[in-house]
């Protein structure tokens, strides 16, 4: 299989997987802490990293890029606690609106971070993935509140992690970049142990979800930024709308209008733009192939 062909089924996957996270955090967000919430996600996430790296051992921990990877634990753990906050504070379409600027910053921060060129084409299909994602969520942003800063500050967080993914395989296997990322999450929000009391009863039948979603999409968008450009998968966070849209119609029976139909249209469009033209792909240099 061709690497961009893999890499836009993962990032497909991976929005399957946090479309479902955010529908559960949405669910029980008002009744578990938020730090209680993120500890469950991050422990998920060391176990994952721990059985995919299950043939490699301790050489998973190895690295010459400790501080940027302790960085780039930093920031998905300032991030989650963002998401967490956001969709349970605030009203859900505004927070799904917010967190899909995303899409801009991954752009952004590939040409600073990576030194891709972004051409005109991407930074159209971000502008395009954008305006779809607002015709589907249709936030109100009524009532002014500091939420809706953090929310956005959270945006760019999550773009400035997806990019930074990319950077540390220059070196890095993406099962080391999973366990750091998820281990400095683990530390962070261990004292939530002692600060929270236990989720409440009628939130435990979801705690196997938010052990398992959350980290598995995480994983497979780690590895999707290893086979192809950042700037060429930064809008198919968007189809997260999309997929939630068609489970309503599936699931539910729900009719989307004709803006709503508009919004898929147009993220699919942005998807399908934002690989039509660009630099031939280099996958891996010879530093990567090694962890291959």
């Amino acid at each position: 299989m061709k690497p961009q062909r893999l890499a836009i089924l993962l990032m497909i996957g991976e929005a399957v997987l946090f479309a479902a996270e955010t529908a559960v955090i949405h669910q029980i967000g008002t009744r578990v802490p938020v730090m209680t919430v993120a500890l469950l996600r991050a422990a998920g996430g060391l176990a994952l990293a721990a059985i995919m790296a299950r043939h490699v051992g301790t050489a998973v921990i190895r690295t010459r890029q400790r501080p940027l990877q302790l960085l780039r634990g930093g920031v998905s753990l300032l991030y989650l606690w963002v998401m967490v906050y956001s969709f349970s504070r605030l009203p859900f379409a505004d927070a799904t609106a917010i967190s899909y600027t995303q899409t801009a910053y991954i752009a952004a921060f590939s040409v600073l971070l990576l030194g891709e060129a972004v051409t005109p084409t991407r930074w159209t299909a971000a502008a395009i993935g954008i305006a779809g994602a607002l015709l589907i969520a249709r936030p109100a942003f009524a009532g002014w509140r500091p939420a809706y800063l953090i929310a956005l500050g959270g945006a760019a967080l999550n773009g400035f992690a997806f990019v930074l993914s990319r950077y540390l395989q220059r070196e890095d296997s993406a099962q080391t970049t999973m366990f750091y990322a998820n281990l400095v999450m683990v530390v962070g929000n261990l004292p939530t142990l002692v600060m929270s009391s236990l989720p409440a009863p009628e939130t435990w039948p979801w705690v196997p979800a938010l052990l398992v979603l959350g980290p598995l999409g995480m994983y497979l968008g780690i590895v999707a930024v290893r086979h192809a450009p950042a700037s060429a998968l930064a809008p198919y966070p968007l189809l997260r709308l999309v997929i939630g849209m068609t489970g309503g119609i599936a699931v539910f029976g729900e009719r989307p209008d004709l803006a709503a139909l508009s919004g898929a249209t147009l993220i699919l469009g942005s998807c399908a733009l934002s690989v039509i033209q660009g630099r031939p792909l280099t996958v891996a240099s010879s530093s990567e192939t090694r962890h291959q």
